[in-house]
C-alpha cells in the first residue's frame, strides 16, 4: 500500500494503546495538545469540532475536564487513560492493545483494564490484546492466541486455553502461573532457547518440547481441529484433550528434548 493510502484505510481504521504510556506520549504536554494528534494528521472536522471531540473522549475514559491543562509528567492517571482516549479518536473498528498494564501501578492497572472491557462493550469494538500476564488474558479475552518465536501455535477460546489446550507450549505457558488452592509444579522446559532471528527448522517450539522427533525438525506442522470447530493447534505429537497439567508435568520431567540440536535457516 502506498503511504496515503495505508494511513487512510490502517491508521484511521486501527487504534493503537502502547506498551508504556510514559514514554509513547509527549509528557510535557498538556492533554487538550494529546489527544487531537489524530484529529490533526486525519484532518477531522474544524477546530472546534475538534475540541468538542477532547471533551467527548476525556468524559469516555473518566477524565474530569479540568484536567485538560494537565501534562502526564504530572498525573499518573493522565498517561495511563490518555492513550485508550487517543486511541479512540478516529471511532476506529480494531483496538490494538500491547501490554497496555505492564508499566503501571496495580491499582491503575485494575482501572485501565477495567476501562478497557468497558470501552469495548459499550462501542462494539474489536480487541487484540496482547500480554504475558496468563490471569489478564484469561479475563480480558473470548478468544486466545498462543505464539512461539512469532508463529502462532494454538487458537482457542478462552474457556479452554488452560485445561483443554492441546500443544506441549500452551500447557506449559499456563502451567506456569502460580496456583493457591491446588498448586502444582510447572512444566519443565529444557533444552536450548533458539534465536528469533534465526529460528530452528520445522517446529519452532521442539528444541525445548519433549515429545519432539525427526519430524518436527523437518516441517511445521499445519493447523489441526481439535474436538471443537473453533479450536485448532499446529503440533505432530499434541497432548490429549483430558491429558492433566499433573501427568505433563511428570512426563516431561522424565524425557529430554528428543532433538537438542538448532540448525539455524540460512543467513540472509
Amino acid at each position: 500500500m502506498k503511504p496515503a493510502e495505508r494511513r487512510a484505510s490502517v491508521g484511521a481504521g486501527t487504534g493503537m494503546v502502547f506498551q508504556d504510556p510514559s514514554t509513547a506520549l509527549n509528557r510535557r504536554l498538556p492533554v487538550r495538545r494529546i489527544l487531537p494528534d489524530p484529529l490533526d494528521v486525519h484532518r477531522r472536522g474544524t477546530a472546534r469540532e475538534r475540541e468538542d471531540r477532547v471533551r467527548e473522549l476525556m468524559s469516555l475514559v473518566g477524565l474530569p475536564a479540568p484536567w485538560r491543562t494537565c501534562c502526564p509528567v504530572s498525573c499518573p492517571a493522565v498517561s495511563a487513560s490518555g492513550w485508550p482516549s487517543r486511541a479512540l479518536a478516529l471511532d476506529p473498528d480494531l483496538v490494538v492493545a500491547d501490554e497496555p498494564t505492564s508499566a503501571l501501578d496495580v491499582s491503575v492497572r485494575a482501572q485501565i483494564l477495567n476501562l478497557l472491557l468497558d470501552l469495548r462493550k459499550r462501542l462494539n469494538l474489536a480487541l487484540v490484546f496482547i500480554s504475558h500476564d496468563i490471569q489478564t488474558v484469561r479475563r480480558m479475552s473470548d478468544r486466545v492466541i498462543t505464539m512461539y518465536l512469532g508463529r502462532i501455535v494454538e487458537e482457542s477460546p478462552a474457556t479452554e486455553v488452560t485445561d483443554r489446550a492441546r500443544h506441549p507450549y500452551t500447557r506449559a505457558l499456563f502451567s506456569a502461573t502460580p496456583g493457591l488452592l491446588d498448586p502444582i509444579d510447572p512444566i519443565p522446559l529444557v533444552g536450548p532457547v533458539p534465536s528469533a532471528t534465526h529460528p530452528p527448522t520445522g517446529c519452532p517450539f521442539r528444541t525445548r518440547c519433549w515429545k519432539a522427533d525427526e519430524e518436527c525438525v523437518r516441517v511445521m506442522s499445519d493447523f489441526t481441529a481439535a474436538s471443537t470447530s473453533d479450536h485448532r493447534f499446529r503440533c505432530h505429537h499434541p497432548v490429549t484433550e483430558d491429558q492433566s497439567t499433573r501427568d505433563l508435568v511428570a512426563q516431561a520431567g522424565s524425557a529430554a528434548p528428543a532433538v537438542a540440536d538448532i540448525p539455524a535457516q540460512q543467513q540472509p
